[in-house]
C-alpha cells in the first residue's frame, strides 16, 4: 500500500483543508457585515447601518461562496495530479536486450 492510499483511508488526514473550506464563508459574511454596517452607519447615519449590514452580508455571502468554490477546484486539481499515476516506458534497447539465463540443468550441476 503507498502513502496516499494510508493517507486517503485515515480519517483526520484532510480534515484541516476541508476546515479551512467549511470557515471560509462564514468568515467572509462576517467580514462584510461588518464592513456594510460601518459604511452605511458613515453615509447614511443609523438607519444606513441596518441597509449596510445587509448588504455586506449578502455581497459576503456572495463572496464566501465563489472563495468555497475555487479552493474545492483547486483542492481536485491538486488531487488529480497526486493521484495520477506515472507509467515507466524503457528504451527499446532494454526492450531487445537477450539476457544469457543459465538453464534449469545447468543451475542444478552448480549447486551440487
Amino acid at each position: 500500500m503507498s502513502q496516499s492510499d494510508e493517507s486517503k483511508q485515515s480519517g483526520l488526514a484532510g480534515m484541516g483543508r476541508w476546515l479551512a473550506v467549511g470557515s471560509e464563508l462564514p468568515c467572509s459574511v462576517i467580514i462584510l457585515l461588518y464592513v456594510g454596517s460601518f459604511l452605511g452607519s458613515s453615509m447614511w447615519g443609523p438607519a444606513g447601518a441596518t441597509t449596510g449590514a445587509i448588504i455586506g452580508a449578502l455581497v459576503g455571502f456572495v463572496f464566501g461562496v465563489y472563495s468555497v468554490y475555487v479552493t474545492i477546484g483547486y483542492y481536485d486539481r491538486l488531487e488529480h495530479k497526486v493521484t495520477e499515476k506515472r507509467t515507466y516506458a524503457p528504451p527499446p534497447e532494454e526492450i531487445y536486450e537477450e539476457f544469457d539465463l543459465p538453464g534449469k540443468d545447468e543451475t542444478e550441476q552448480s549447486t551440487s
